[in-house]
């Protein structure tokens, strides 16, 4: 390749990174109507996902059967393999699926360095999900006539949800995802920032069982509980029993079922996510310096509050809350619920006693949520006074400390229960 167009290209990637710096990131999901799809566009969205599915076992099986712009990969079919021509898939495509791979493989690595116990990187029997990397190549938008076209599909796709992107919006890579519900596009864009107005305001927040979301400024404690319906149990049974009648097989009857109950889940997810993102969008509105603790909220699923964790969604409002600038973990190691405010020692208390007391210096707060939400921000005001003063300005700036630290040079000391 010329080295003049290479000088371009690389200086053209850093001018897009410095423009992307300054602008925010957001992913929108776009529904394809899938009564609008004829016989031949659901034959090569359904080819691509196939080959999708043997480039990527024919790479793992061996690298060397994957160079270049290949047009056959081998498919190991029983005790035999055969050699398959691609049809649907195109170059780039290809190049995307044997991208996740190398990047599967090299967090593998990276948690085998760590010490941690790994497994081997499995087969496929499904793959449900491509990326299209470069838009107006391996995919094009319509927004006049709500349609997407995807290279190697006849027709352009018709959709809906494309008014949610705005007009100023630089459109960027997307992916193609097959679900239970039906055919989605998630496609990412670089929209300009929006100055928030301050709110001059901070809380602190503490995840917890009987309450999901416990605050340090005494607001009311949101839940963000959603249970499975009856009818997703009952069916989630007869699954069960017809895979246990068969002799651990599947039956016609019994894969209609599992698409029926995938279907309910999904669902049951997005009305989850639906409400961890009115409780966040709240948050982020209300308050401009957002204390939360680093919660391994995935191991209290496999200790005693296994059901009331799955049913609510404080890993999505945690994960969402951590993107924000406006946020400042502190370590999961601090016990929060255990120490005192006013002279530090440690108390440990039952779980069914639900507020705080304690025996050296008779401090008590009625509500041991908030008191540790209220020594989560408390924690999170001395960490960030404690890096101004040890970094560079340059530093800081770069941080999110110094980012809400106007909002906080203006805002009073946590203020404590009263001793009694």
């Amino acid at each position: 390749m010329n080295p003049d167009k290479n000088r371009q290209i690389a200086e053209s990637m850093k001018e897009t990174l410095e423009r992307h710096s300054h602008m925010d990131c957001r992913v929108f999901e776009i529904k394809v109507v899938s009564n609008k799809l004829n016989r031949l566009q659901k034959g090569s969205i359904n080819g691509i996902f196939r080959e999708a599915k043997w480039i990527r076992n024919a790479y793992i099986a061996d690298k060397d059967s994957c160079k270049g712009n290949f047009k056959t990969v081998p498919v190991k079919i029983g005790d035999e393999t055969e050699t398959r021509k691609l049809s649907y898939i195109g170059s780039q495509m290809k190049q995307s699926v044997i991208k996740q791979v190398n990047s599967e493989i090299r967090s593998l690595s990276s948690h085998k360095k760590k010490g941690d116990k790994i497994g081997k990187l499995r087969y496929k029997s499904f793959c449900n999900s491509i990326d299209l990397k470069q838009y107006g190549v391996t995919y094009d938008i319509d927004f006049a006539g709500n349609r997407i076209k995807v290279q190697n599909i006849q027709k352009s796709l018709y959709v809906k949800g494309l008014k949610q992107i705005p007009s100023d919006a630089e459109i960027c890579n997307a992916r193609m995802v097959r679900k239970a519900s039906g055919l989605y596009f998630y496609v990412t864009c670089y929209v300009p920032k929006k100055k928030e107005p301050s709110t001059g305001r901070q809380v602190g927040i503490d995840f917890g069982i009987e309450h999901n979301l416990n605050f340090s400024d005494g607001s009311d404690p949101a839940d963000v509980s959603v249970k499975e319906s009856k009818k997703t149990k009952k069916l989630s049974k007869k699954i069960n029993r017809s895979w246990i009648t068969n002799g651990r097989k599947h039956s016609k009857n019994n894969l209609k079922r599992i698409a029926q109950l995938r279907k309910l889940y999904e669902h049951l997810y997005r009305q989850r996510k639906d409400k961890a993102n009115k409780i966040v969008h709240n948050i982020l509105n209300s308050y401009d310096f957002i204390a939360i603790q680093d919660e391994m909220i995935h191991n209290w699923h496999s200790g005693l509050f296994g059901k009331q964790v799955q049913n609510s969604a404080m890993g999505l409002i945690k994960a969402e809350l951590k993107k924000n600038s406006k946020t400042f973990v502190i370590d999961r190691s601090f016990p929060s619920t255990q120490i005192c405010p006013v002279c530090g020692c440690l108390n440990k208390h039952p779980l069914s006693k639900r507020d705080y007391d304690c025996p050296h210096c008779g401090y008590h707060h009625p509500s041991r949520d908030i008191k540790s939400a209220q020594s989560i921000l408390d924690k999170a005001l001395k960490q960030v006074s404690t890096e101004r003063r040890t970094k560079s300005p340059e530093e800081v700036s770069a941080s999110v400390a110094e980012a809400c630290s106007s909002a906080i040079s203006a805002l009073p000391v946590i203020q404590e229960a009263q001793v009694l």
